[in-house]
Protein backbone atom coordinates (compact mmCIF):
# COMPACT_ATOMS: atom_id res chain seq x y z
CA UNK A 1 0.00 0.00 0.00
CA UNK A 2 1.30 3.45 -1.39
CA UNK A 3 2.29 5.87 1.94
CA UNK A 4 0.40 8.84 1.88
CA UNK A 5 1.32 12.29 0.88
CA UNK A 6 2.97 14.66 3.51
CA UNK A 7 0.71 17.03 4.82
CA UNK A 8 1.35 20.67 4.63
CA UNK A 9 2.57 21.17 8.01
CA UNK A 10 5.20 18.21 7.72
CA UNK A 11 6.56 20.03 4.32
CA UNK A 12 6.83 23.06 6.32
CA UNK A 13 8.55 21.71 9.12
CA UNK A 14 10.69 19.58 7.06
CA UNK A 15 11.78 23.10 4.19
CA UNK A 16 12.70 24.88 7.76
CA UNK A 17 14.77 22.19 9.06
CA UNK A 18 16.48 21.67 5.74
CA UNK A 19 17.30 25.00 5.38
CA UNK A 20 18.68 25.02 8.86
CA UNK A 21 20.39 21.90 8.13
CA UNK A 22 22.12 23.63 4.97
CA UNK A 23 23.07 26.49 7.29
CA UNK A 24 25.30 23.71 9.28
CA UNK A 25 26.84 21.96 6.03
CA UNK A 26 27.86 25.65 5.08
CA UNK A 27 29.54 26.06 8.75
CA UNK A 28 26.95 28.41 9.52
CA UNK A 29 25.45 26.57 13.07
CA UNK A 30 24.08 29.67 14.48
CA UNK A 31 22.17 30.75 11.47
CA UNK A 32 20.38 27.31 11.26
CA UNK A 33 19.83 27.71 15.06
CA UNK A 34 18.24 31.16 14.65
CA UNK A 35 15.79 29.54 11.94
CA UNK A 36 15.07 26.96 13.99
CA UNK A 37 13.89 28.68 17.31
CA UNK A 38 12.26 31.15 15.52
CA UNK A 39 9.95 28.87 13.93
CA UNK A 40 9.82 26.85 17.36
CA UNK A 41 9.00 29.97 18.75
CA UNK A 42 6.48 31.22 16.44
CA UNK A 43 4.60 27.52 16.03
CA UNK A 44 4.26 27.20 19.79
CA UNK A 45 1.87 30.11 20.34
CA UNK A 46 -0.02 29.02 17.44
CA UNK A 47 0.33 25.58 15.99
CA UNK A 48 0.92 22.68 18.59
CA UNK A 49 1.32 20.40 15.97
CA UNK A 50 3.49 22.30 13.92
CA UNK A 51 5.96 22.84 16.88
CA UNK A 52 5.93 19.04 17.17
CA UNK A 53 7.36 18.83 13.76
CA UNK A 54 10.16 21.02 14.33
CA UNK A 55 11.07 19.47 17.60
CA UNK A 56 12.15 16.34 15.79
CA UNK A 57 13.59 18.96 13.10
CA UNK A 58 15.90 20.41 15.45
CA UNK A 59 16.85 16.60 16.68
CA UNK A 60 17.62 16.00 12.91
CA UNK A 61 19.80 19.39 12.81
CA UNK A 62 21.78 18.57 16.74
CA UNK A 63 22.37 14.97 14.75
CA UNK A 64 23.54 16.68 11.49
CA UNK A 65 26.14 19.17 13.40
CA UNK A 66 27.30 16.28 15.71
CA UNK A 67 28.58 14.71 12.68
CA UNK A 68 29.88 17.71 10.72
CA UNK A 69 32.30 18.58 14.06
CA UNK A 70 33.43 14.55 14.67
Amino acid sequence: MPKAPPSMKEMRAFKIGARARKFAAEDCPIEGYELLYTALAEAEQTDPELHALLVCEMEKYEKRLATLEG
